[in-house]
């Protein structure tokens, strides 16, 4: 349990320290030191534990232990520094953390707490899980929101962040946390220390922050996914969230290049873009059918087995062919293939017949051809990893 007199939450904008080594013990892969002080928050409350270094002079050289995270210890306060090199117990070390992490996590766990605060005030949704990673922030809310709810919210946590009000650490007394309104995920015991952000959120957390809502800097939802009743936001906030921006203005500016508009035109010329490729397909796909045609109006099958072979069609190309040799021949039953690009040979097919049910001998051909595919009793599709002669042998012996 947290005593929250430690250096981290004391003074959270501590980027350096000395401190004694108190313990040090080997791991799993590494060392596990303690201190009898640290700046190093431990991963906890949703929030990654930090990194950094922890160095002991040693005459002219020094010895440099690389923290590749921070996690609690078993007692309260208890701090492991999980390093890859041991440091001697009563050693004075000189920490210094990866501050570039611990501030993209102060910005990220604060800007959570506007989108949570805001959620809750806007439509009574709690979060009900939530996870830093080094992409992104997941918060899970027991609600469905719409698209244009997420970007409300957004709107409102980027206006609380222009605001730029002061992010508050209270430590409550009993009496005092009874009468206050505050969000809390879960039901603490000990004392209970409450962020507060001035007409945004109270929350109970363990975290650290910044102090005050402008240094976070930005809030983006990347991606909003809604399923059983829930929805999860991932957000950027900070540093990330405007390197995010910039990343996606240099696409936007590559495309415009590329597509010789303006940067705002972009949006109506990959929809023209669109409009022309789906007319150049229907004329291809025009164009194909009356191969096909002209190819059937040659066809003269003897009996009633045909077995079609045309390079390069799709599965509807496909079925079109089968379709249209029932039609105008003699056939009862059209086998339609096309040999399938790529290093190993593959065919595609379609079987179609007027009155006979063709599952049975699909399985068979499955099974013989190393294949897979089904439908209805008068057409199966599929593919096999055959070539198409032997393909078309198989044919002739199940269905000939």
């Amino acid at each position: 349990m947290e005593t929250f007199k430690e250096l981290y939450y004391r003074e959270p904008y501590t980027r350096a320290f000395d401190a004694t080594v108190t313990s040090c013990v080997a791991t799993g892969g590494g060392f596990a030191i303690e201190l009898d002080e640290t700046a190093f928050y431990p991963t906890g409350g949703g929030q990654p534990g930090d990194r950094g270094t922890l160095a002991v002079e040693s005459g002219k050289d020094a010895l440099v232990a690389h923290v590749r995270e921070a996690v609690p210890g078993e007692g309260a306060g208890e701090v492991i520094h999980l390093a890859d090199i041991a440091l001697p117990i009563g050693s004075r070390v000189h920490g210094e953390l990866d501050w570039m992490w611990r501030r993209d996590n102060m910005e990220a766990h604060t800007g959570e707490h506007i989108v949570s605060g805001i959620m809750h005030a806007l439509f009574g949704y709690n979060n009900v899980g939530f996870h830093m990673g080094d992409r992104c922030i997941e918060v899970d809310f027991d609600g469905v929101l719409t698209p244009d709810d997420a970007f409300d919210v957004e709107r409102r946590a980027n206006a609380a962040v222009r605001e730029d009000v002061s992010v508050e650490v209270l430590l409550p007394s009993a009496a005092e946390l009874a009468a206050m309104d505050y969000r809390s995920k879960k039901d603490h015991d000990g004392q209970i220390r409450v962020v507060r952000i001035s007409g945004v959120d109270s929350c109970a957390c363990c975290g650290t922050h910044v102090s005050s809502t402008g240094q976070v800097g930005l809030i983006k939802i990347l991606r909003m996914i809604t399923k059983k009743k829930r929805t999860r936001l991932e957000l950027l906030c900070g540093r990330r969230a405007l390197e995010a921006c910039e990343d996606a203005m240099a696409s936007l500016r590559e495309t415009s290049n590329f597509l010789t508009v303006g940067d705002e035109e972009v949006p109506e010329a990959v929809r023209r873009l669109s409009a022309e490729k789906d007319d150049l397909k229907h004329q291809m796909r025009q164009a194909g059918r009356k191969q096909i045609d002209q190819y059937v109006s040659t066809l003269a099958p003897e009996g009633t087995l045909a077995v079609c072979c045309l390079p390069e069609l799709d599965v509807e190309d496909l079925r079109y062919l089968c379709e249209q040799v029932l039609e105008h021949t003699g056939a009862t039953v059209c086998a339609s293939l096309s040999p399938v690009l790529g290093d190993e040979p593959r065919t595609a097919y379609v079987i179609a017949a007027q009155d006979i049910d063709l599952r049975p001998a699909c399985k068979e051909l499955n099974h013989e051809l190393d294949g897979r595919g089904g439908g209805k009793p008068q057409m199966v599709q599929g593919s096999w990893t055959t070539t198409s002669d032997a393909a078309e042998a198989a044919i002739s012996t199940v269905l000939g």
